[in-house]
């Protein structure tokens, strides 16, 4: 018992390192607030920085290390992914979804700043993520391709994200088909990441997108 409470600690220093760093990314990558959009900028430094355990950006560099890519290109791409699960976040409180008026001890991003400042932040944070992909593109621009088409899908309407919200509408939904679009795809999305940005064999890591 007291081995695995130790790796428990462990992987909690391990987290929380992580969060620093991807933090410190995101602070550089995001728009910092100023002139005529001023306050879409605040939102969307309100919604990403109002905590979380960041452990879709943990399983990208996870996966980055095991593949050798370089850290500071493996952190763009995490900070990406938290990118797009923060979107996610603040349309999935809006009244046309939860309603919900609280996120992560915070009024949610419409309680805060309105309706149509909520839905322009979760957007802004969409081309965000595909910013912080492009920025990886000076070291392989065919590996930010292959990186691109795994995040979009992720996001997408066919499995992903933006697919399992739009179920969430329908009267009947298989909830095993809804978790794996609305949860699932960004969860194998930041497993597969470190790979693909290192060039890898795919039989090496096919293994890591399996459900």
């Amino acid at each position: 018992m007291a081995g695995s409470a130790d790796q428990f600690a462990h992987l909690g220093q391990q987290m929380s390192a992580v969060t620093r760093e991807v933090d410190g990314i995101l602070d550089q990558l995001l728009p910092k607030p100023h002139g005529l959009h001023k306050r879409v900028h605040e939102a969307m430094r309100y919604a990403v920085f109002a905590g979380g355990k960041r452990l879709r950006p943990f399983l990208v560099l996870s996966s980055s290390a095991l593949f050798d890519v370089n850290r500071a290109q493996a952190l763009r791409v995490a900070a990406a992914v938290e990118c797009l699960h923060t979107y996610s976040l603040v349309h999935d409180d809006m009244p046309c979804f939860d309603d919900a008026s609280t996120r992560r001890g915070q009024l949610a991003v419409h309680k805060a700043y309105g309706e149509p400042l909520a839905l322009l932040t979760g957007d802004a944070l969409i081309v965000q993520a595909f910013q912080c992909l492009l920025s990886v593109q000076r070291v392989n621009p065919d590996r930010t391709m292959a990186l691109m088409r795994l995040v979009a899908d992720s996001v997408g309407a066919p499995d992903g994200i933006v697919a399992g919200q739009a179920w969430e509408c329908e009267s009947r939904v298989d909830l095993g088909q809804y978790q794996r679009a609305k949860t699932g795809a960004l969860f194998v999305a930041s497993t597969c990441a470190g790979a693909i940005a290192s060039g890898a064999d795919p039989l090496a890591w096919r293994g890591l997108g399996e459900a």
